[in-house]
């Protein structure tokens, strides 16, 4: 699977900004993704296209209403 920066959102959730992947649409308001991360960590899976890392047991469901910006990280 390609990944782009275009699949990354900002999103809102708990309170908590954070960035994501979205890998999955299920439908014009549902998705399903990835939380992004920065820094190394010994759980998460490097993605050399985005120069980003990823949990890959993590996935989440996410509602367009939580999404704030798009194709930003």
């Amino acid at each position: 699977m390609d990944i782009y920066a275009q699949n990354i959102y900002e999103v809102i959730q708990n309170s908590i900004k954070k960035h994501i992947l979205i890998i999955y649409n299920i439908s014009a308001n549902h998705y399903v993704g990835l939380t992004i991360y920065a820094t190394e960590s010994k759980e998460l899976t490097y993605v050399k296209s985005i120069n980003r890392f990823v949990d890959i047991n993590n996935l989440q469901e996410y509602n367009k209403k939580n999404i704030k910006r798009v194709g930003v990280y």
